[in-house]
């Protein structure tokens, strides 16, 4: 039967899934971004950026359920793995779960709100400029956390790995030891029966010339 141990790198897969296709949905808005965020593009860019987002935001509605989907199968994972967390581990884990919410909620917050704007032309307090630039911002910030995610991740693997390779040291050098007193043990038993024997023998040999 499956126990927790053998789902935890479902949790795992589950959660740098979901981390790989926000980066990748992200990357989709970078040659929009560039030219608004990083580059003085001017208006052009700028119309540029906001056909883009207005092209997202009008995207069929199975689009936006998919990304919603594969988040929550991200959480999904992070929750799997928190269920029963490893006390060496823990921390890892909670901080994947953090940057993850924090990735959710700078989509929800500013993308959503900023895609809304693109299609109502309604920005606010702000012009269409710094109303696109702060969506590209936020791209940014969320690149940075989900990139966050898979180093900790990252980090929590190689801390497995090298434990278990400790441990795994540990019990070969245990066993050789074992091997070496068990040998020794052996032949100080047989040095003892040989010992023992000459000693018998010895002790004939005196009874016979006795009588």
């Amino acid at each position: 039967m499956m126990g927790y141990r053998d789902i935890v790198p479902i949790g795992t897969t589950l959660i740098i899934g979901a981390t790989c296709f926000g980066l990748g949905a992200v990357y989709s808005s970078l040659p929009y971004d560039i030219d608004t965020l990083w580059r003085n593009g001017g208006e052009k860019a700028v119309q540029a950026s906001l056909a883009h987002y207005s092209q997202w935001g009008n995207a069929p509605m199975p689009i936006h359920y998919t990304l919603h989907f594969v988040a929550l199968l991200g959480l999904i994972g992070s929750f799997i793995k928190l269920y029963k967390p490893n006390d060496d581990a823990k921390y890892f884990e909670y901080g994947s779960l953090g940057l993850f919410m924090v990735a959710l909620i700078i989509y929800l917050t500013n993308l959503r709100v900023g895609v809304n704007s693109c299609l109502t032309g309604q920005w606010g307090e702000v012009d269409i400029v710094t109303g696109i630039n702060v969506m590209a911002a936020s791209q940014v910030m969320i690149v940075l956390v989900l990139v966050g995610v898979l180093v900790l991740q990252g980090g929590l693997y190689y801390a497995e790995w090298y434990d278990n390779k400790l441990k795994e040291d540990f019990y070969k050098q245990e066993a050789q030891e074992a091997a070496k007193a068990a040998e020794m043990q052996a032949k100080q038993e047989e040095e003892a029966l040989a010992t023992g024997a000459k000693t018998k023998k010895k002790e004939g040999d005196i009874k016979k010339r006795k009588s």
